[in-house]
């Protein structure tokens, strides 16, 4: 099941679709998910977890509120197949809560997005790996990380 987008981003800027309305992020729920409470070891993940948040986010759908989620790296972040895990962690999670339509985006961590934002990078290899089956997510930076990283038009910050 893909679901509409329902936000865009221009210009580092959050719009509602349906009206093209500005969106004060700061409305938005975050949700901070720890790594190592997703992926319990290599490629094992806490289903349990996963369920109780796909609950809390169809509560939040039932009510018209919307979340963005916060991945917390909490384990080493350091070669590439630890990012590859990290990566694969949320989209595991993204598949879980795949028909939430509360769910606005994610929120790129310090530890990727400190890497910029270039072809390649982590960054950018988490957001085309979610793209393609969920393509309705936008992204978000913690409002220090864009300064620093020569923030692209499609990603806002928090």
């Amino acid at each position: 099941m893909k679901l509409d987008p329902i936000f865009t981003i221009k210009n580092n800027t959050l719009y509602k679709i349906d009206d093209n309305a500005a969106v004060d992020v700061a409305t938005l729920k975050q949700i901070q998910i720890k790594w190592s409470t997703v992926e319990l070891a290599e490629e094992s993940y806490n289903e349990d977890f996963l369920a109780k948040l796909r609950d809390e986010l169809k509560s939040m759908e039932e009510a018209g509120t919307f979340a963005v989620l916060v991945p917390v790296v909490d384990k080493p972040l350091e070669s590439p197949e630890q990012t590859e895990a990290f990566i694969n962690t949320f989209n595991h999670t993204a598949r879980r809560v795949k028909d939430c339509e509360s769910v606005a985006g994610f929120v790129l961590p310090e530890e990727i997005a400190s890497k910029g934002f270039a072809a390649g990078s982590p960054a950018q290899d988490f957001m085309e790996t979610l793209a393609i089956k969920h393509a309705q997510y936008v992204y978000f930076v913690k409002a220090d990380s864009a300064s620093k990283n020569g923030l692209p038009d499609n990603i806002s910050t928090t």
